[in-house]
């Protein structure tokens, strides 16, 4: 089996780690087998495979899923009309009944499996807002007009008008002004002070923008309290809610992958890494809490993970929506 390194995606990031898993998700999905791991030394992806020898050939393999998507079709194997177009409000974030009423009518439309994977991914009716519309996966951070119709358009337009940057995405970020990068990344925002036009802009990475959203099937919304929406790696903290997720050192495919992430020992860790870490949390850090973080992380070490990243929304200043995703740091 083949061993290929992604050196632009490092795990560290959120949307490093999700670009991976959208890259691996793609690429099984165009009938390779793949696992995935990341670099003990840098932690950077590594693809594992039989049948694809280097980047170039995964890169011709996600080129190829572009390609064959036809025009208007927004997710590889999906159909015209999903998400329903249109900018906010949201035509996906229905009411419980008209959010079955569209359901229903996609399952018969188009590829069953494709859709329910992806609906699940992007809303839930078990949680609902102040309007009693479905609430959205929480990283989802939609800013003034934009729904979940253009936040996977705009980043499939700029791939199928630039193929490169699917490349670019896996061996070397390269910025692009007016790019939000769907908020999944911190260093989208360059201030003015760094602009040598004197103005505050975004510049995000489509490329890895793209692969990031489309690792958004492996991911699923819920609610565990009817309130409040939760997806696949977020936990609560207190009265914050945060997102933790793990780096591997065995090639793992996506159903073990699936199992990883959602294991509960990370939730374990993380809310003990927060209380050691947050000095304005207002919880005492007793020795009792650094053991039990201690052994917690050796019972993780002894499934592969050799780190674990945390991340959480931060307002952007005159902005009203939730906030782009930072890391936290240990």
């Amino acid at each position: 089996m083949t061993a290929i390194s992604f050196p632009a995606l490092d795990g560290r990031s959120a949307l490093g780690f999700l670009a991976a898993l959208g890259a691996s998700r793609l690429v099984e999905s165009a009938g390779h087998a793949v696992a995935l791991s990341w670099s003990e030394r840098d932690a950077t992806a590594v693809l594992h495979s039989e049948t694809l020898r280097d980047v170039d050939d995964v890169v011709d393999v996600l080129k190829s899923v572009v390609e064959l998507m036809p025009e208007g079709v927004l997710v590889p194997g999906g159909i015209v009309g999903f998400p329903p177009p249109g900018e906010a409000p949201d035509k996906l974030r229905l009411r419980p009944g008209e959010l079955r009423e569209l359901v229903e009518w996609l399952m018969q439309s188009g590829p069953a499996d494709v859709l329910a994977a992806w609906i699940t991914s992007l809303v839930t009716d078990l949680a609902l807002d102040a309007q009693e519309r479905s609430a959205h996966t929480l990283f989802g951070a939609f800013s003034g007009k934009q729904s979940m119709y253009t936040m996977l358009t705009k980043p499939l337009d700029m791939v199928r008008r630039r193929p490169e940057l699917l490349r670019e995405a896996l061996i070397d970020w390269r910025r692009v002004d007016n790019v939000t990068g769907e908020y999944l990344d911190h260093q989208v925002l360059f201030d003015a002070a760094d602009s040598p036009m004197g103005e505050s802009r975004e510049r995000g990475v489509p490329g890895a923008t793209w692969l990031a959203l489309m690792s958004y099937p492996l991911i699923r919304t819920t609610s565990v309290n009817g309130r409040r929406a939760m997806s696949t790696g977020w936990y609560t903290s207190g009265r914050r809610v945060r997102l933790r997720w793990p780096l591997w050192r065995q090639p793992l495919d996506l159903l073990a992958i699936g199992a990883m992430w959602e294991h509960p020992l990370l939730t374990d860790v993380a809310r003990s890494d927060d209380a050691v870490t947050d000095t304005d949390s207002g919880t005492r850090v007793t020795a009792i809490t650094r053991r039990r973080r201690d052994d917690s992380r050796q019972r993780l070490a002894a499934m592969g993970v050799f780190h674990l990243a945390r991340a959480e929304r931060r307002r952007i200043p005159g902005r009203n929506f939730s906030g782009v995703l930072g890391p936290i740091a240990d």
